[in-house]
């Protein structure tokens, strides 16, 4: 996953601190499992914000009859990004305050 679209390292770094994981697990098997979230996580941010933002681009486009040029079209992506990210890390992390979620992204 690019890191422009998503900022996997600092998303594999909260799931470190937050991830409830088997105390017998070595740093090793932790880490492991953490990079394999971090990448799960990436591949459904990416795929909920595509969705989000040609949905949004979309609406705008009927809303003002016309297509977004390049910055607001860019501005749709990245609300659609960052609303996929707090979306799914509030799925993976039901116990920790979404607040600081969509920070990850700006």
């Amino acid at each position: 996953m690019d890191e422009d679209l998503l900022p996997i390292r600092r998303v594999t770094e909260m799931l470190g601190r937050h991830l409830r994981l088997p105390a017998g697990w070595d740093d090793a098997e932790r880490q492991e499992f953490v990079d394999e979230a971090a990448e799960q996580v990436a591949l459904r941010v990416a795929e909920l914000a595509d969705e989000w933002a040609d949905r949004a681009v979309t609406e705008w486009g009927r809303e003002h009859w016309r297509l977004p040029d390049c910055e607001t079209h860019g501005e749709l992506v990245r609300e659609a990004r960052t609303a996929a990210l707090v979306m799914v890390l509030s799925d993976v992390l039901p116990d920790v305050p979404d607040e600081g979620f969509g920070l990850l992204v700006q």
